[in-house]
């Protein structure tokens, strides 16, 4: 495990969590924002898409996961 910014190792934080780059966002502009019992989404003027659900893990918890679209790749 090298040393990555911000003392991120192996896409986990220092509790073990998911690390996350967000700084996509910054700038951009909400369109609109839906939601059901397990999804949150939220679109952008740009055209992405970001969905956060509520998924279950091996041990049958509930944790939150993304997903976005629209972003070339």
């Amino acid at each position: 495990m090298g040393d990555q910014p911000d003392g991120l190792n192996d896409g986990l934080n220092q509790e073990g969590g998911c690390a996350v780059d967000w700084s996509w966002l910054t700038g951009e502009e909400i369109v609109s924002v839906t939601s059901s019992l397990d999804t949150l989404t939220v679109r952008f003027q740009s055209g992405e898409t970001l969905e956060v659900r509520r998924s279950s893990g091996r041990t049958g918890r509930s944790f939150p996961s993304s997903h976005t679209s629209g972003r070339g790749g």
